[in-house]
């Protein structure tokens, strides 16, 4: 059994790096596969796995910001890369994923539709030119599956602004017969419901905040600490997810999973910059962390 066990074998292979080096690898992207990240990730595959049917089922992702849902989303668009066709030499595009446009404007979501598959387009096209070029070429792609982040702006304009753009996705959905993923924040569910007949398509998977009532939810969260854990190069276990700590990580995250990183990232950062073997206390001690659900009340006290 090696003292190095509490590592994975990237975080391992680079405990001997510099600083420098380690503190770039801590702060890099990486997935982190809980189970509810899991289940959601299947939902997706059986999505895009759909038949093609008149009345084609969406989904709608929701949950607090900062809580993984575009992790997810990122980490199922990277099994469906764009690929070449051998036989036509064409690209094959089977997932075409954006951020809605931060109004509900229904030329910019035509717009950055044909931006995210490279398709030249001149500005004074008419919409109906965009979206007869944006429907083409998906369907020269092959497109199987339209994801849309951040789905909440859409609520972010008039009554008929929100009609125009939700008609514009019902559109691609019914035109290319495909299925529609959304994700956003509880306001991403009633910028749907203006739209009767588009909602009704939408089934919903709520991503809640890591909770710590019971003993069940206690047992998740360490086992997530643990996981991440694994991935921060330090020389020795740092035990985050025993007590006191796994308390101090739910405190301060406020339950929600990119603040969790955030945070271990933080302090393993720390760590490495002062020769620390391990996170212990007097690494929380000396990055006084504050929770994101605080932070707005200190800087109201600071003015």
């Amino acid at each position: 059994m090696s003292k190095y066990d509490h590592l994975l074998d990237k975080a391992f292979d680079i405990l001997s790096a510099s600083k420098e080096e380690r503190i770039r690898y801590v702060n890099e992207d990486k997935w982190i596969g809980y189970p509810r990240a899991q289940q959601i990730l299947e939902r997706l595959e059986d999505f895009i796995s759909y038949p093609q049917v008149e009345r084609m089922p969406n989904l709608l992702i929701v949950g607090d910001s900062n809580n993984g849902k575009t992790q997810i989303l990122k980490r199922f668009a990277e099994r469906y890369p764009m690929s070449i066709d051998e036989d036509t030499y064409t690209n094959v595009q089977p997932i075409v994923f954006i951020s809605a446009p931060a109004k509900p404007d229904e030329n910019a979501f035509l717009i950055r539709l044909l931006e995210e598959m490279i398709i030249p387009y001149a500005k004074n096209d008419s919409l109906e030119v965009k979206r007869q070029m944006a429907i083409r070429a998906m369907q020269t792609r092959k497109t199987r599956m339209l994801i849309i982040d951040e789905i909440q702006h859409i609520i972010a304009g008039s009554y008929n602004a929100q009609k125009g753009f939700l008609n514009s996705i019902k559109d691609l959905s019914n035109t290319l017969k495909i299925p529609i993923i959304g994700a956003g924040i509880e306001d991403a569910f009633h910028a749907i419901q203006v739209d009767s007949q588009l909602a009704n398509r939408f089934q919903v998977e709520v991503l809640e905040r890591w909770k710590f009532e019971n003993k069940g939810d206690r047992v998740k969260f360490a086992q997530l600490i643990a996981s991440i854990e694994t991935r921060l190069p330090l020389q020795e276990p740092s035990y985050l997810y025993k007590k006191p700590y796994i308390e101090q990580l739910h405190y301060l995250s406020d339950g929600l999973i990119g603040e969790v990183v955030l945070i271990m990232k933080q302090l393993a950062t720390y760590a490495i910059k002062h020769d620390l073997p391990c996170i212990d206390d007097s690494v929380f001690g000396e990055l006084n962390l504050v929770p994101a659900s605080k932070r707005k009340e200190l800087l109201k006290r600071m003015r």
